[in-house]
């Protein structure tokens, strides 16, 4: 239901700082976004733009020197481009993609992975793969923070969609072709997915039909796939609980819009305490164990708080939230 123009340019980040850039990419469907040959950028009226680093550049800081290109990094190739946006268009969005790291490492017989490295790679995804884009986002959060840099974490979504909602129902060939890993359509309509809703600050219609070339699993689950999603993406904010991906309050959590209590909780996991935000104006709140005994029970009134648990044994649980009636 959204019509938009797309471009994009090839290479790395050090590339992409060397500016102008050029309109390289090209689809059947969606129109160019400007013609570079013969047009300005500014021509161009984007709104949008996103960001992804080179994902085998994560053993080292963001801030540290590419090796190849003494005085360029990471962070500064990125606010160099950034700069640089802002004196042809204003009021641009710009997102950090993060990708999925090089799987090669994590193999000893190469392509496909055994379960194991399997697990091992989806683990480093969500773990130390996934800080440092962290990392990476907080560098630009303070060196521009009168802009609107934002994060779109699909690797590590994309690595907990498959090892806790789908474990073991989609085998590694029918989503990464090879060691890079590139990917099948099965793993680009996730990542698409997740943009989508990251962007849009929209949870995407349960109606959308996903196309044939999508694994039947992906097809038959796309609601929960979808919900699992968009969860992540409300529970990923910084320590303050600033949303990281959202510019502005998504429409399913503005109160004005839904009577539906919304709950965001974070860190997920967690070992000290956990934030817990809540668009309901009065309620109870009540965290159960898998038996579904009620461990605690908490009745509040304010949009955001912390909840103690360290002295909960290690494990899975369930967190409640009941609208009380004024």
């Amino acid at each position: 239901g959204k019509s938009y123009a797309a471009g994009g340019q090839y290479g790395f980040l050090p590339q992409h700082a060397n500016l102008p850039p050029i309109s390289q990419w090209g689809y059947d469907l969606v129109p160019p976004v400007w013609e570079s040959d013969t047009e300005p950028f500014s021509a161009a009226d984007i709104s949008t733009v996103l960001i992804t680093a080179g994902n085998f550049m994560q053993w080292q800081a963001p801030d540290a020197e590419y090796p190849t290109d003494p005085g360029v990094s990471p962070v500064s190739a990125t606010e160099a481009i950034i700069d640089w946006i802002n004196l042809q268009e204003e009021g641009v969005v710009f997102y950090i993609y993060e990708n999925w790291p090089d799987m090669a490492p994590f193999l000893g017989n190469g392509f496909p992975p055994s379960e194991n490295e399997l697990a091992q790679y989806h683990l480093s995804t969500q773990s130390s793969f996934h800080d440092w884009w962290i990392e990476y986002q907080d560098f630009l959060l303070q060196s521009l923070p009168e802009e609107k840099v934002r994060m779109i974490p699909v690797g590590p979504i994309i690595s907990g969609l498959l090892t806790e909602f789908l474990a073991g129902q989609l085998s590694p060939t029918e989503l990464y072709e090879d060691d890079a890993p590139h990917g099948r359509p099965t793993l680009y309509f996730l990542a698409g997915l997740i943009t989508y809703m990251a962007i849009y600050g929209e949870e995407a219609p349960s109606s959308f039909i996903p196309p044939e070339t999508v694994s039947n699993v992906v097809q038959e689950q796309f609601e929960e796939i979808t919900t699992y999603c968009w969860n992540a993406l409300l529970d990923f904010n910084t320590a303050e609980g600033a949303s990281r991906v959202f510019c502005e309050l998504p429409s399913a959590l503005d109160e004005g819009k839904t009577s539906i209590p919304v709950i965001a909780v974070f860190p997920n996991p967690a070992n000290e305490q956990v934030t817990i935000q809540t668009t309901t104006e009065t309620y109870e709140l009540i965290l159960f164990n898998l038996m579904g005994e009620a461990l605690i029970t908490y009745t509040g009134n304010t949009p955001a708080f912390n909840l103690p648990i360290s002295i909960l044994p290690k494990g899975v649980y369930i967190l409640q939230l009941r609208d009380i009636e004024d």
